[in-house]
């Protein structure tokens, strides 16, 4: 049987692509489930960004709350959550 394919979303430079978990892994992206787990807030990005600019590294490194974070991490947020 073959693997789904579903969206995988590149946080720094909001672009998508429709790929198998294996294929995404294969090709770097960050994303669950090989990286990461779903529900959880962590660096959600293509094989080409690095994690500077996702919200993962604005909560954690920066140390901003979710209030200082940009109208488009609030919506990641959102989306992670659900």
């Amino acid at each position: 049987m073959d693997e789904e394919r579903f969206e995988h979303w590149c946080e720094a430079r909001d672009t998508t692509a429709i790929l198998t978990c294996e294929e995404a892994f294969e090709a770097g992206w960050d994303s669950p489930p090989r990286m990461g787990a779903w529900g959880v807030v962590s660096p959600r990005t293509c094989g080409d960004c690095g994690i500077e600019q996702t919200l993962w590294w604005a909560l954690t490194v920066e140390k901003k709350s979710i209030d200082d974070c940009a109208p488009q991490q609030r919506q990641l947020l959102a989306r992670i959550l659900n």
